[in-house]
Parts: C-alpha cells; sequence; structure tokens
C-alpha cells in the first residue's frame, strides 16, 4: 500500500506551533476546564477511574450522541477518537480496492487519500464558487454510475464555509437513493451556521447515511479528541470490529466530559458561543478584505471556522504561505492542499486581536511584493 503525504495535515503538524500569528486552525478558540465545568463537575471528573471502556464508547455516551439525530439508537454509532479515526474506520470498513467512490472538492482529503491508498477509483466533483461553492446538480448526476459505491461532502464545507441548502441535500439524498450508494458527509463545523438555525443531519434524511462528527470544531473542544460515526447498525458494528486494530478505546476523562458538553442546554451554549465570536470575526474578516480589494476576494462563508481567500498575486498558494511564516511569523493553509492555487484557507475561530494582527501583517506583505 502507497500512502500519499496528507499535505494539509503534514504542513499543521510541522510549523502551526511555530508561529507568531497562526491563522491556519478551522475551528473556534478552545475552552480550558475552568471555563467549560463548574466547581462540581470539575469534582466529578478527579474521580473518574483511568480504565479501559468501552471499545466503541460508553453505552450512555453513545445514547446520548444517538439523541443529536432522528431515529437513531446506540447500536448506530461509535465513539472514535477524533473524527479523523471516524474517516479512517469509515474507509476501512466500507472501501474495497476497485470501488468507486465520488468526493466533492475542495474537502478535507483525508478519504481521498486513503481509498486511494487501498486501491479504490476516486473521482471528483467540484463544488463552484460561482455557486457558493456548492455542487452543480447536474454534474453529480452524470458522476454517479451503477459502480458507485459511496459519495462524501463535507457540510458544513471545509474550507470554503459553504452550507448546503436543504433543497440540495435532498436531492444529494435522492441521487444516491437512485443508485442505492452510501452517503458520506462530514459534519463537524454543523452547528455552526452563521445565518440560519442549524440544518438536519444526512443522517436524519436517507437510511444509508454515514455521518462524521465530534467535538473539535464548532464545539471548540479538539484536546478531548472524541469524534464519533453514525450509520446504519451493521456498518457500524464492522468499524467497531476494525477499531479493535487501532486505538481500542478513547479516553476516560474526555468521555465523561462529552457526555457533559453534549447535554442540549450545555450544547446550545457552547454552540451560541462559537457562533459569537465566528459572526464577530467574519465581519473583522470582511471589513478587511474590503480595505485589500486590490489583492483579495472571497464568498462569504455561511458556516464553520474558516474563509477561504482568492488573491490576485501570481506567487504559487504553497510558496506565498511558508514565505509569510518564514518573514511574517504567519501560518495560512494554501489552496494547493485542496488542489486550487491561488487560495488561501484563514481560520476565523481565534481571538478577534490575534486575527486582526495577523490579517495586517499578511496585506502589508503582500503590498510589498512586486506583482
Amino acid at each position: 500500500m502507497k500512502i500519499e503525504e496528507f499535505t494539509l495535515e503534514r504542513i499543521q503538524s510541522l510549523y502551526e506551533n511555530t508561529v507568531e500569528f497562526n491563522l491556519s486552525d478551522s475551528g473556534v478558540h478552545p475552552y480550558s476546564l475552568n471555563e467549560l465545568l463548574s466547581a462540581e463537575q470539575r469534582a466529578k471528573l478527579m474521580e473518574v477511574e483511568l480504565g479501559y471502556g468501552w471499545t466503541n464508547g460508553a453505552v450512555e455516551l453513545r445514547e446520548d450522541i444517538a439523541k443529536l439525530y432522528r431515529n437513531r439508537t446506540s447500536d448506530e454509532v461509535i465513539v472514535t477518537n477524533g473524527s479523523a479515526e471516524a474517516n479512517f474506520l469509515m474507509v476501512m470498513s466500507l472501501i474495497e480496492p476497485g470501488d468507486e467512490i465520488v468526493v466533492f472538492v475542495p474537502n478535507y482529503l483525508q478519504i481521498w487519500g486513503w481509498a486511494r491508498a487501498i486501491g479504490a477509483n476516486v473521482k471528483e466533483v467540484k463544488l463552484r464558487e460561482e455557486l457558493g461553492w456548492t455542487p452543480d446538480l447536474d454534474e453529480v448526476r452524470r458522476a454517479i454510475t451503477p459502480r458507485t459505491k459511496l459519495m462524501t461532502i463535507c457540510n458544513p464545507n471545509n474550507p470554503t464555509g459553504s452550507l448546503l441548502s436543504r433543497e440540495t441535500m435532498d436531492a444529494l439524498v435522492a441521487i444516491a437513493q437512485t443508485q442505492g450508494c452510501y452517503l458520506h458527509a462530514d459534519e463537524v463545523y454543523k452547528g455552526a451556521e452563521l445565518e440560519t438555525d442549524e440544518p438536519p443531519s444526512f443522517a436524519d434524511l436517507y437510511e444509508k447515511a454515514i455521518i462524521t462528527s465530534g467535538l473539535s470544531k464548532a464545539m471548540a473542544l479538539p484536546g478531548l479528541r472524541i469524534g464519533w460515526l453514525v450509520g446504519p447498525a451493521k456498518d457500524i458494528y464492522t468499524a467497531w470490529q476494525n477499531k479493535d486494530y487501532t486505538s481500542i478505546t478513547t479516553s476516560a476523562l474526555s468521555e465523561h466530559i462529552a457526555r457533559v458538553v453534549i447535554q442540549p442546554a450545555k450544547r446550545a451554549e457552547i454552540l451560541q458561543r462559537s457562533k459569537t465570536i465566528l459572526r464577530e470575526n467574519l465581519a473583522l474578516l470582511t471589513s478587511w478584505v474590503k480595505a485589500n480589494d486590490e489583492f483579495f476576494s472571497f464568498v462569504p462563508p455561511k458556516a464553520g471556522g474558516m474563509a477561504f481567500i482568492k488573491y490576485s498575486h501570481s506567487m504559487n498558494s504553497t510558496e506565498l504561505v511558508h514565505r509569510l511564516r518564514e518573514e511574517r511569523g504567519i501560518m495560512l493553509l494554501p489552496g494547493d492542499v485542496y488542489g486550487m492555487d491561488g487560495y488561501i484557507r484563514i481560520g476565523i475561530g481565534a481571538p478577534a486581536e490575534h486575527l486582526s494582527a495577523g490579517l495586517e501583517r499578511l496585506s502589508d506583505y503582500l503590498k510589498s511584493q512586486p506583482r
């Protein structure tokens, strides 16, 4: 098996902790335990035994997660070490060499990479900037064939922050139903919608939906490393069997905290904090783009903790990002890691003063460069 370098994660792993201004993160500024938990809850945390738990996740936690979806049970949920493990288990449980899958791009390309590594035929359908970074449904219909086993989309989207309309979601479900294929949706940014109420999950719309989610992005708790898969019970059981070969179980402490934060009232409180931070920072970013429209333009995100910015300079996006890191102490993500040169991804979940200072360094740098 030949595994291609996961360029996005490699760049972040190497450099995100070495710069003064890290604007490469797509989540919301994380909580501390003191901010997140009451004194009583912290005291209960100190009583948690540090043993092995259920390898598919504590029963009570899986029941709580199932309640986030319509008509799902704990047997249709597996708890994972972050949504990255959920994506990995999904591919390893469903995809075989020679299978055909359809990936909507730009996207977080972990599934794209793993599927290619095991010998799947990966077809790409481009999200269209002129359609607000959503798919042309006729292009989707042309891409899907009787051989298509799964199509996978990130909604809300990473890196653009786009959000599918209910009509588009229903259309994608209808296309999947026609072929009988799985529909996978990475919904880790769900709950961080900036203009609308939280939409339904694809798991609420289609019996063969497979959902990746977790606490890292919209919920601002990446350090807990709690993710999950939701899907048909037989496929979740297969994922559980495969998990025996990977991480075995998740952290007892993290699972304990996860049960606290996904209770309805606490989850709503956390998501409201996320939306407040993101709305304020999006306003800041929008003003900055307007003030620097000679260099930058974008389709404003509708959800999630990032924006996909088009820049007018001729410099390659990876080269630009490395120069900004080396010469200005700013970390961004290049459009190259999504297969789209000429763009950069900027995180909008950081504290406002951090974002503002980093943006000023970015615009000052491009103004200093010959075009």
